[in-house]
């Protein structure tokens, strides 16, 4: 079987303070993007196997690897798996790879193992291994709660094109969290939610991240990256998550391949044109191409 797990962005991200068990309490939107990595899973006697040589960690590190564990002591199904991951996010880049991974191998091995776990109990499971990996079982634009991990609303929201920049910085969450330093608040965006969660949104009209400011003190050097896509022709810019990757709104694939002809290529950065995901888990995406770095 292969997978496909996309890759998303954070369209809107509100931090409202640190909760009383460590996390932040979090308002935002996520898109899965038509771009991502893809997986090979074969269904074996026992034991689990993974090759992910791209992934910059040891396979019994990889979220993919947890995922396959997590679902085996969960289930109890009988057998193992054999797990080749192709390698497209960016990692450390914002953009959910690991996440989407790891919830990809839970969604491919209830099918294969026929263990009839619907999307609430797999987001359920997902929860043990990450805040975004909820997210990817259900792959729809959503508006998120708590830490990132609890579904609000799913949100409808009108076609756009994006184009993804991501520079060779590794942007470390924990010290983006640590800069911002905030204490809990509480009902901050609850009228935004109640406004917009029943209509067709407007991307470009959601831009906002409360992570933005503390990621520029950090790591001044990807602070220009938005105003360049801005620049270009984007109708709004902003960064994914923590960063590093940023994204560019355009209305139509021509305004950005338009943009992109006229965007300023750097040594190093990768910029993927994409679309958001459409279609079911295993098909149907576009935009696999990346356009290749600068």
């Amino acid at each position: 079987m292969k997978i496909f797990c996309p890759a998303k962005i954070n369209l809107y991200l509100k931090v409202l303070g640190r909760r009383p068990d460590g996390y932040h309490e979090l308002r935002t939107v996520m898109v899965p993007l038509a771009f991502g990595d893809t997986i090979d899973i074969h269904r074996t006697s026992r034991g689990i196997e993974l090759d992910a040589a791209d992934c910059g960690c040891t396979p019994a590190e990889n979220l993919a690897f947890r995922a396959a564990r997590l679902f085996f002591d969960t289930t109890g199904a009988p057998g193992g798996v054999r797990m080749r991951i192709h390698k497209r996010i960016p990692v450390g880049a914002g953009l959910g790879g690991g996440s989407s991974d790891a919830s990809g191998v839970l969604l491919a091995l209830n099918e294969m193992f026929g263990t009839g776990m619907d999307a609430g109990a797999l987001a359920q499971t997902a929860k043990a291994l990450g805040a975004d990996c909820p997210f990817f079982i259900y792959r729809r634009p959503m508006f998120l709660g708590s830490r990132g991990d609890v579904p609000i609303a799913e949100i409808a929201l009108e076609e756009r094109s994006y184009l993804i920049v991501v520079p060779p910085v590794h942007v470390s969450t924990a010290r983006v969290f640590a800069k911002m330093g905030l204490h809990l608040t509480r009902g901050i965006v609850k009228d935004i939610m109640n406004t917009y969660s029943n209509q067709c949104i407007v991307p470009e009209h959601w831009v906002e991240n409360d992570l933005e400011s503390a990621t520029f003190d950090l790591y001044p050097e990807i602070a220009g990256i938005r105003d360049e896509l801005i620049g270009a022709g984007a109708l709004r810019a902003g960064m994914s998550g923590s960063g590093s990757a940023f994204f560019g709104i355009f209305a139509t694939q021509d305004h950005m391949r338009h943009a992109m002809g006229r965007l300023r290529r750097h040594e190093g950065y990768v910029y993927i044109p994409t679309t958001r995901m459409t279609g079911d888990m295993y098909g149907d995406h576009r935009g696999q191409g990346v356009s290749g770095q600068g």
